[in-house]
């Protein structure tokens, strides 16, 4: 769960930031008019087969700083499980805040366990940001874990930014999510554990555990910089884990409904941990969503374009991009769509096999001798007819995910740590195009 720190640890503020990135708020992605951010392997699918279209109609909000993987003085060992770690679904509502009173001077931390009150974190370094809100490394007491601070710009002029009502709306939203989802997940190998929530005046946090091996689109970029092929073990072990946390929170009543490679953290020992939870349901065999409580459109099934959804359906399709991007290194297509030429191409390949029987070629390429039980798998995750679609159940029982092994992140050379691409990036979508994976 949380990390210790050892008394080695000396906190700086000059690392350079990661590309670990976490999206803001869903009410913050609302206020912004916009369903979702896009992912990094989004743009570079853009950049390489669409690049008119993502320059006329797309944005890339993400954050290109490299990354630093220097944590190798920490003890990542973790502490024994104890329920204390995270809160508890009892007696979550906090005291009413009063108006009379000064905002920045309200502090509630009724939602955090009792050991995290109280402490002065010290920040080691910054994990990721984004218009309003901050993700850092936090040390207090012994304890390390990252801190996804929510806020409103200058807090001089806040008012100016945004007016106390909607501030205070919110807050409200954000903590009944936290109340109503968030405390409900629990813990699990494969998910990052949620431990707690706390207001500061214009200010909210989030404590999360820290995973120090980046996320997955890191680890993809890095065999793509040193001309690797991720082994088969590699692609079986990061697709399993996330199985493994999807499943178990569908077993749950819980969706989570933003699944891609940035939402995927990796551990210094080699598991991953399924993160951010915003968009997050609790539903049940009726439920139904709409395209807006979906996250990124490049992971989202093609019903988010028409209709309403499934929750579990659409989690599983995000599982299907994943394993995708594990054996291609990109994303497939900027949407699900029939305006897409790429998915068009796929939805008339896979309907041509399941109702007319067509024995087509398949419509992508793949690192060559790329095992055929990936793209059999692919296929039943990516297939556009949710009563078609694979179900979770036979997801889990599938052999080949029944092997338990562990693959740590991809090592590299002292020397590459302070570019973690090796690819200059106003040339990275050209050598992309260009590069050959051995």
């Amino acid at each position: 769960m949380y990390d210790i720190a050892t008394d080695d640890d000396t906190f700086t503020n000059d690392s350079k930031s990661s590309m670990i990135t976490w999206d803001s708020l869903y009410n913050e992605i609302n206020s912004l008019g916009c369903s979702s951010e896009i992912s990094m392997l989004e743009i570079t699918s853009i950049i390489d087969k669409y690049k008119n279209i993502a320059n006329n109609e797309y944005s890339d909000d993400y954050d290109d700083d490299n990354y630093n993987y220097d944590d190798d003085n920490y003890n990542y060992d973790n502490y024994d499980q104890d329920s204390s770690d995270w809160i508890s679904p009892d007696n979550l509502e906090s005291p009413e805040v009063d108006d009379d009173k000064e905002n920045d001077e309200i502090v509630d931390e009724t939602l955090l366990p009792e050991k995290f009150r109280g402490k002065k974190w010290i920040i080691k370094k910054i994990l990721g940001e984004g218009s309003f809100f901050r993700v850092s490394q936090a040390y207090a007491d012994g304890i390390l874990l990252a801190i996804r601070k929510r806020h409103f710009g200058d807090y001089q002029n806040v008012y100016s930014v945004c007016c106390h009502r909607e501030i205070e709306k919110e807050y409200r939203a954000c903590k009944r999510h936290v109340i109503d989802v968030l405390s409900k997940i629990g813990y699990h190998d494969n998910i990052a554990t949620f431990f707690g929530f706390r207001r500061i005046g214009f200010r909210w946090e989030m404590f999360v555990e820290y995973a120090g091996g980046g996320d997955l689109f890191d680890e993809i970029m890095r065999y793509i910089a040193n001309r690797k092929r991720i082994p088969d073990e590699v692609v079986i072990s990061r697709f399993r884990d996330l199985i493994n946390a999807v499943a178990y929170l569908h077993k749950r009543k819980i969706a989570h409904l933003d699944i891609k490679v940035e939402n995927c953290l990796l551990t210094k020992w080699g598991s991953l941990k399924l993160s951010d939870f915003d968009c997050a349901i609790i539903f049940n065999d009726n439920t139904k969503v709409s395209p807006r409580q979906l996250g990124t459109k490049a992971y989202s099934p093609p019903q988010r374009f028409y209709t309403s959804i499934k929750p579990e359906c659409a989690d599983i399709w995000s599982c299907g991009i994943i394993l995708f991007s594990l054996l291609a290194y990109r994303l497939p297509w900027i949407g699900a769509y029939c305006e897409d030429p790429s998915y068009l191409e796929w939805y008339k390949y896979i309907n041509g096999k399941y109702i007319d029987g067509l024995n087509s070629t398949f419509p992508f390429e793949f690192p060559k001798n790329t095992n055929s039980k990936f793209l059999d798998l692919l296929e039943q995750l990516l297939d556009p007819n949710e009563g078609r679609r694979i179900r979770m159940e036979d997801i889990v029982d599938i052999s080949w995910l029944q092997i338990e092994t562990y693959h740590k992140s991809f090592e590299i050379d002292e020397d590459q740590q302070s570019n973690k691409l090796l690819i200059d990036e106003s040339n990275i979508f050209e050598t992309l195009r260009n590069l050959k994976i051995s």
